[in-house]
């Protein structure tokens, strides 16, 4: 069966129009969980590349597995909490 994983970063949702083949649900909901992980490690380290004066701020991210009738079977949620208590850090 064809499963749909969409990716929401914020407000901005990236729709997945083509789908990916797998032999059932759990399957294609373990594949999002995994690239929900690797998209916030690519976030992070994109921030780590950013411009000087760019500040690494909280991160949450929202994966959805759509069925070919395109119901939503699953969702996955990562959130990053980022907390600075001196606020020195991130200056060197």
């Amino acid at each position: 069966m064809r499963y749909f994983t969409d990716f929401i970063t914020g407000t901005a949702l990236s729709r997945d129009e083509e789908g990916l083949e797998f032999c059932g649900r759990r399957e294609a909901c373990r594949s999002a969980a995994e690239a929900l992980v690797e998209v916030a490690n690519d976030t992070l380290r994109a921030t780590q590349t950013s411009p000087v004066g760019s500040d690494l701020a909280d991160l949450h991210l929202e994966a959805q597995v759509r069925n070919e009738a395109g119901t939503v079977v699953f969702r996955a949620q990562l959130t990053l909490a980022l907390d600075w208590p001196d606020t020195r850090v991130g200056q060197g």
